[in-house]
């Protein structure tokens, strides 16, 4: 092939087509536009096309076979060209079309219906957590008796309560941790404004919410995006709970960062949409992919609502992953990456903005099973049984009589027990009004029901122990202690579980302020001391840094990378008693005496407790003030030599405080003589040993030999 050729098929728009079928394209347009004065070309017989091409580039050479090829192109070209069969050489385009919009949703109409299982099943967990039981029951098992009144007990829901419980006493704490030496101070500064993010939005609220979704649907959603409206129109992160019956996945994926797209489907007010979109008036309508939603107590109407779609998508960029956006309604696009030319997406982690935090997982979806759905059958049954039980209390509490009807006797005299004196008109036998006869509750079906009841405390783990109350028999607290330890391993798995879902979150926090914090923002942050501290923060040390290679090497960029740890914050009434308790046997122990600031040092990076980093401060701080104020006063005692009065009153200070410290025994064993080293006393000295001993340190530390 000649180069020119090579260069007019990487032209961009030029088709891909084979030789034989551009010359055919080529005739079929020459009868199109005309052949001459004789009119259109008459129809090739078929097949002639190419048995003629074939003859002919039999008798022609290489070279003569590449330039009739070309030409025949480049002819087909402008003659599609003239006839307006076949346009121009354009270059491909990109973004989101009518079409591609279509194409999205159909994919989520087969992901909403993929879904349809996992919507009823929340569904009915809200049902039940809203103590909703007999509605449940009556469509898994029959209507019968639908018109009586039912009764539902709330051994389940408390169970929920516990472990929400539980949870909200393990709340995540956020310390990031560098990889590299060069980005420790980098991480501690994030280790101080993460909090005071997560507390801008409220994180402990979004925390309970997830948790309580994630006990009783079975999986809690975050949402960790950027929002432009936020500081004014400066932006910021937000942090946001999900609804699963509001998000739309490929089926069958287990994680949903490795689902093709992505849909967060929610209803909004039209109003509002064209009040923002004055373009969208008259366009909005009910649409079909309107989301499930929750049973609500209050009648909610759906007028004057519209769908709106958010739409989430991965392509690829070379080895990288990139996140695309689109976000429209009623087949109107209102905001699209593609199409505004953004080709590293909307994030530059490349990851859907959501995190799934599974209870129960399960194989082939990211949506888990919760306690309502693993403890619903046994609650079931504890109702049914508890229902009977009330039913045949109130039936043997409530006297019934078979009466005949020929027996003469007036009933509403009967039936009224204010009256002493009931009427009859005939004789009374004992067939006449007979006591109809109920037997009581049996002791097997009582048995049955607190089995039913420990069963479903055993399958929730919510025992007696965790709720405060020991067994019989069980006094000593250490006991209680290890009972409570034990039975608590499911509420660690599960706070285990969070703190991975909260991992991932803390991580996308700093992916967004890497990505968007360029401004400088100001944080007011808990310095090392506990005291108030304000910094002001940009991203400039996230951003990739520039490497150099060196010894020949070409160089590089590295972008700063951390690890989190998520550690407990609790705050509960036997936390803070155990924390006095401990700062108690600390005074006790001698840790805060400076003489043992090495030693206490030593044992305070042994131990983990809430406050650890601030004590150790405070103790180095006085280890430090001590040892300095012994140091001054051996300088003095060295530079008043030969001043016995100014010696002895440093002496009884200096005294005085290893005194206190431990450091200085009380007592004068001799007089202060004054003298230098090697020289004898010519009288009785009143310097102590202590003191004579100090100097002579002194003199050695500022003098040595």
């Amino acid at each position: 092939m000649s180069e020119y050729r090579r260069r007019m098929q990487k032209t961009p728009g030029y088709p891909p087509v084979p030789d034989r079928e551009l010359d055919a394209e080529a005739m079929r347009l020459q009868q199109m536009a005309g052949g001459g004065q004789g009119g259109p070309n008459p129809p090739m017989p078929q097949g002639m096309d190419s048995a003629a091409q074939i003859s002919e580039s039999a008798v022609r050479t290489g070279a003569e076979e590449e330039a009739y090829n070309l030409g025949q192109k480049v002819g087909a070209q402008s003659i599609a060209q003239q006839a307006g069969g076949l346009p121009g050489p354009q270059k491909a385009t990109r973004g989101i079309t009518e079409e591609r919009l279509i194409e999205a949703e159909k994919l989520l109409m087969e992901y909403k219906a993929g879904k349809n299982s996992v919507d009823r099943r929340i569904i009915s967990a809200q049902q039940w957590w809203k103590l909703r039981n007999w509605e449940q029951i009556e469509n898994t098992r029959g209507t019968q008796g639908a018109t009586e009144q039912k009764s539902a007990t709330a051994w389940l829901w408390n169970s929920i309560v516990g472990k929400h419980a539980e949870a909200m006493d393990s709340f995540p704490e956020p310390v990031v941790l560098p990889r590299m030496e060069e980005d420790k101070q980098e991480a501690e500064i994030l280790s101080d404004i993460l909090p005071v993010i997560l507390n801008i939005n409220g994180f402990e609220e979004t925390y309970s919410r997830e948790q309580w979704q994630k006990l009783q649907e079975g999986t809690g959603a975050f949402y960790v995006g950027w929002d432009k409206s936020k500081m004014g129109g400066m932006g910021d992160i937000a942090i946001r709970n999900a609804s699963l019956l509001n998000l739309f996945w490929e089926p069958g994926v287990e994680n949903i960062q490795d689902s093709e797209n992505l849909f967060f489907v929610q209803v909004v007010n039209t109003k509002q949409l064209e009040e923002q979109f004055p373009r969208l008036k008259g366009k909005l309508e009910n649409s079909y992919l309107k989301p499930s939603e929750y049973r609500k107590d209050d009648s909610v109407s759906t007028d004057g609502k519209s769908v709106l779609v958010d739409w989430y998508y991965h392509t690829w960029n070379g080895t990288r992953k990139v996140l695309h956006f689109c976000q429209f309604v009623n087949h109107e696009i209102l905001y699209s990456t593609e199409n505004n030319g953004e080709e590293d997406g909307l994030y530059d982690d490349g990851e859907y903005p959501f995190i799934f935090d599974a209870l129960y997982p399960v194989h082939g979806s990211p949506a888990g099973y919760g306690l309502i759905d693993i403890a619903r059958d046994a609650q079931a049954d504890i109702d049914t049984l508890n229902q009977a039980m009330v039913q045949n209390a109130v039936v043997t509490s409530t006297p019934r009589f078979f009466i005949q009807s020929d027996g003469m006797i007036n009933e509403a005299e009967y039936a009224d027990w204010s009256k002493p004196f009931v009427h009859s008109s005939g004789g009374l036998g004992d067939m006449s009004i007979r006591q109809i006869q109920v037997s009581g509750i049996q002791g097997s079906a009582l048995s049955m029901l607190n089995n039913k009841i420990e069963e479903l405390k055993f399958i929730t783990g919510n025992s007696d122990v965790q709720n405060g109350s020991a067994p019989a028999g069980v006094t000593a607290a250490s006991a209680i202690a290890a009972l409570q330890e034990y039975s608590g391993r499911a509420s660690k798995d599960s706070t285990r579980s969070s703190y991975r879902a909260s991992t991932l979150l803390y991580s996308m926090c700093i992916e967004r302020v890497r990505q968007f914090y360029n401004l400088p923002r100001q944080f007011r942050i808990l310095g090392p001391n506990g005291q108030q501290k304000f910094i002001t923060y940009t991203n400039e040390k996230l951003k990739e840094q520039q490497v150099l290679g060196g010894l020949g090497l070409e160089d590089g960029f590295r972008k700063p990378v951390f690890d989190i740890d998520v550690r407990s914050e609790r705050e509960t009434a036997y936390t803070k008693l155990s924390q006095n308790e401990l700062a108690i046997q600390f005074m006790q122990m001698g840790v805060f005496n400076p003489q043992m600031t090495d030693q206490v040092l030593m044992m305070m990076d042994m131990m983990d407790f809430r406050g650890k980093q601030e004590l150790i401060g405070k103790i180095e701080q006085n280890g430090t003030m001590q040892q300095a104020l012994m140091q001054m006063g051996q300088i003095a005692l060295e530079l008043a030599e030969g001043q016995p009065e100014i010696q002895a009153q440093i002496a009884a200070v200096m005294q005085q405080i290893g005194a206190e410290a431990g450091i200085i025994p009380q007592g004068v064993q001799g007089p202060v003589t004054g003298l230098k080293p090697g020289e004898a006393p010519d009288k009785p000295s009143d310097e102590t040993t202590m003191v004579r001993n100090a100097r002579e340190r002194a003199r050695e530390a500022t003098r040595p030999e």
